[in-house]
């Protein structure tokens, strides 16, 4: 019986229903024990969400209260520890950093970070809002790179090869008879053009005849005769001579001459032939017409060889000079190009149009270029023979040659190797350089935490200091440059989620693709996708140092840039 009633009291207790009705007590003590579960499990997410909301304060009160006695001493509420390297890491207490372990730098609470020499920004992103930004990371490309230059042309002449025939008749003469009697009329040389006739032409060749008559009069006669009958201007081959000469002058063809003799008469008309092969591309007379001395007849072109001439801006005149290869299409021929080498360029700048004619020879022997073709003309230059490479690279280029004159394994000093192949800044600039042996070579760096990385992945970073091949730049995605209107900005990934904006110098656009004359190294990674979100955050994190806040580099210069 008190087993039973113990079982009772257990139930009700417990909250089992023992199968009798719950007394008033016990149903105010149930719902009692409802709301301390509930309250309970309030209490307990609202710690968890102090705490959360409150880690960094609680962290500190922390940090006072177990800081060690000897370091309370430099610490002071005017200055705090932050990374060089990475800006985001910012103590009151000094330390190493917890991403590179490079010693926490000193400095002034509110002073802007001191960026490495050519850094114009740097921010730091979580992977998370990497993967978000889609932003994606490329090597600049080293490769043959050249500037192209598209100009429009026109096909011509090739003044070499055009010939004009005059009247080289004394006094005026009659054109009797033409041959050619049309423009466009294709010659051969040698093919008779028209016949002339002169009064003159006949009176010299009589004279000629006689003079050849003379001559074999006095051939027959004996020699040494004191009788023998003498011509004031002397002997009668002297004669001859002297008006066959007088023929050749006014453009008798010696085959002409030889004709005249064989045929022992005199003819007032004499043939008008082409000196060369070509094409009569004009015709000045007319059957009937009289014709002065020194007039033009006809003009003969010879099509098989044609100028293609080329209007070049001032601006781009840098880009041309003679032997270059060069390329044309016409309309005419769809697809197909023509091409050679840039023959003669201007020395003269048209005052009119503010261009240069620039010229080259292309062969026709089919005749399909016709003068008066309008022409797209095409000229490429290797970016290394640029002017404004040449200008910005040669004391590079002779440095990196001279010192890589005994091989790929040669050794550089600190000054000659300027920069740290992992960080790109300056060797100098963040203490004493510390030479690290890699490969067989010595390299220097500018910090201890460098010196890991170099020799974790070597390849990656002294790929920066070995000597491009002759011909060959680097060159990056148009997607990676910020055009900010005064320079040009891009950002370099120096650690995973770590980004450095920097100052580049670019030539022309080619394709979607810039050439770098300035600004960046081999190995380095740019920023290819999500330039602009990483710019947008520079912006806005004032302690990273927005990119606009540099001064414009003046043209040729690097200046180190300057920070609000």
């Amino acid at each position: 019986m008190n087993t039973e009633r113990s079982a009772v009291r257990d139930g009700d207790e417990n909250g089992h229903d023992s199968g009798l009705p719950l007394t008033r007590w016990q149903k105010f003590r149930l719902v009692v024990k409802v709301v301390e579960l509930r309250l309970r499990f309030v209490a307990l997410m609202a710690a968890t969400g102090l705490v959360f909301a409150y880690w960094d304060t609680l962290r500190s009160y922390y940090e006072k209260y177990t800081r060690p006695p000897g370091e309370v001493a430099v610490a002071s509420a005017e200055h705090e520890f932050f990374c060089p390297m990475h800006p985001s890491v910012v103590q009151a207490e000094p330390g190493n950093c917890p991403i590179c372990g490079m010693p926490l730098s000193r400095r002034k609470k509110g002073e802007t970070p001191t960026l490495p020499e050519g850094a114009l920004s740097r921010v730091q992103l979580a992977p998370f809002r990497v993967v978000q930004a889609g932003i994606r990371t490329v090597e600049p490309a080293s490769e043959p790179f050249s500037e192209s230059l598209t100009t429009v042309g026109t096909v011509n002449f090739d003044e070499r090869r055009l010939a004009r025939i005059s009247s080289r008749l004394k006094g005026m003469s009659r054109v009797e008879s033409l041959a050619v009697n049309f423009t466009g009329v294709p010659v051969k040389a040698g093919d008779v053009l028209a016949e002339v006739y002169s009064p003159e032409l006949y009176q010299t060749i009589r004279e000629l005849l006689l003079a050849r008559d003379r001559a074999r009069e006095l051939a027959a006669l004996p020699a040494g005769i004191d009788g023998a009958p003498r011509s004031p201007l002397g002997r009668g081959e002297d004669l001859d001579r002297l008006a066959e000469e007088k023929l050749v002058l006014w453009g008798i063809t010696r085959a002409q001459i030889d004709e005249i003799l064989r045929e022992g008469k005199a003819n007032p008309r004499m043939r008008i032939v082409a000196p060369i092969s070509g094409v009569v591309v004009r015709k000045n007379v007319v059957e009937g017409q009289y014709v002065a001395e020194g007039e033009p007849l006809f003009e003969i072109a010879d099509l098989s060889h044609v100028w293609i001439l080329a209007q070049v801006f001032e601006d781009r005149v840098g880009l041309v000079k003679v032997g270059q290869p060069v390329e044309a299409a016409v309309e005419a021929y769809p697809g197909e190009v023509f091409r050679g080498q840039v023959a003669f360029r201007d020395p003269a700048l048209n005052p009119t149009t503010r261009t240069m004619a620039v010229r080259y020879d292309v062969e026709n022997a089919d005749g399909r270029l016709q003068p008066g073709m309008f022409a797209t003309v095409t000229l490429r230059m290797p970016i290394g023979e640029t002017p404004a490479f040449r200008a910005r690279m040669a004391a590079a280029s002779r440095d990196v040659h001279r010192d890589h004159a005994a091989g790929p394994a040669v050794e550089l000093t600190a000054a000659q190797q300027e920069k740290c192949p992992v960080t790109k800044a300056k060797l100098g600039s963040m203490g004493a350089p510390i030479p690290v042996q890699v490969a067989s070579r010595k390299v220097w760096v500018c910090c201890d935490s460098c010196t890991r990385k170099l020799k974790a992945q070597p390849d990656r970073f002294l790929t920066g200091l070995e000597p491009r091949p002759a011909g060959e730049i680097l060159s990056i995605p148009e997607s990676a440059v910020i055009d900010t209107g005064d320079r040009k900005v891009v950002y370099v990934e120096t650690e995973p989620g770590v980004f450095e904006g920097r100052q580049v110098v670019l030539g022309s656009r080619n394709g979607d693709r810039y050439p770098v004359l300035e600004g960046i190294s081999a190995g380095d990674r740019v920023a290819a996708a999500g330039a602009f979100l990483i710019d947008a955050e520079s912006r806005l994190n004032q302690g990273s140092g927005p990119a606009q806040a540099a001064p414009p580099a003046t043209s040729g210069t690097t200046s180190k840039p300057h920070f609000h």
